[in-house]
């Protein structure tokens, strides 16, 4: 046995070759699973009823617009609670269009005026977990 020196021409590995050998490689590895987005519901609002009760409340309250625009947003959505376009009533900045603190004393207004009732978490939406009609 005569050791001769290598040359790098030796050791170099066609090019058809190392693509077989990265192909096998791809094929041994699991494949990564994209993360699927929600996709939004496409339900739409045309209308909705407005309780004479909360009429009357909001009215002798002499509340602001901010409280008047959170109730309505609030029975939009639980109209869409209602149709299961949702699944829960979340008064977040997006759904209320009101900034946060606007929203947050809207909301104290609709909690005292006794027209919701609502679940807090700390650093979590404002969720509406009861509506008094």
């Amino acid at each position: 046995m005569t050791m001769r020196k290598s040359r790098a021409a030796d050791l170099a590995v066609p090019s058809k070759t190392m693509e077989a050998w990265l192909k096998d490689r791809q094929a041994a590895q699991p494949k990564r699973m994209q993360k699927k987005r929600g996709r939004r519901s496409g339900f739409q609002i045309e209308w909705v009823k407005l309780p004479r009760r909360w009429i009357d409340r909001l009215r002798a309250a002499n509340v602001g617009p901010a409280t008047y625009q959170l109730a309505l947003a609030v029975l939009v959505e639980n109209f869409k609670l209602d149709q299961m376009a949702i699944k829960e009533i979340v008064l977040s900045e997006r759904v209320t269009g009101l900034s946060p603190n606007a929203r947050r004393k809207a909301i104290d207004s609709l909690v005292a005026l006794k027209l919701i009732k609502v679940r807090r978490g700390l650093g979590r939406a404002v969720r509406v977990v009861d509506l008094y009609y």
